[in-house]
């Protein structure tokens, strides 16, 4: 059996401390995950967008029941360095090994993204580079659009 492994994904600079949760919205257009950096005391006063579009699936566990195996993820720098690095890719990822090949007929070459939070983890299946870019925190605070 293929044992995972998981990779800093550095879609933006900028990235230096943990997140405090993630908001996810879905609708016709797909899914948008706002990781709310500027919730973490002395943090980013912004917060990090992540358009996925249309995927063909997600999952938003609490951290403590989500059945990866945690000790082997990279870890932040300087003050944060006791917190797993919060964007990550999964390689040979056993959950998107569980999908039928005819699951995914219609997606092609899906990566693994793994976003991680202080009380959440949120795996993403999709086939295209989300867009990714910070926003003021009080820019879409419920995250109802996905542009």
């Amino acid at each position: 059996m293929a044992v995972e492994q998981v990779e800093r994904w550095e879609p933006v600079a900028g990235v230096e401390t943990p997140v405090a949760r993630a908001v996810t919205a879905e609708n016709e257009l797909g899914l948008c995950v706002t990781l709310k950096f500027s919730e973490i005391r002395d943090g980013h006063e912004s917060d990090l967008r992540l358009v996925f579009g249309k995927v063909p699936a997600y999952v938003v566990h609490e951290e403590f029941v989500h059945p990866w195996p945690h000790e082997a993820a990279p870890t932040l720098k300087g003050e944060w360095d006791r917190f797993f690095y919060p964007l990550l890719i999964v390689k040979k990822s056993l959950w998107h090994a569980s999908f039928s090949e005819s699951n995914l007929l219609n997606w092609p070459n899906c990566i693994h993204y793994r976003l991680l939070t202080l009380d959440q983890i949120v795996d993403v299946l999709c086939n295209k580079s989300p867009t990714v870019e910070w926003i003021a925190a009080d820019d879409d605070p419920d995250n109802t659009s996905t542009q």
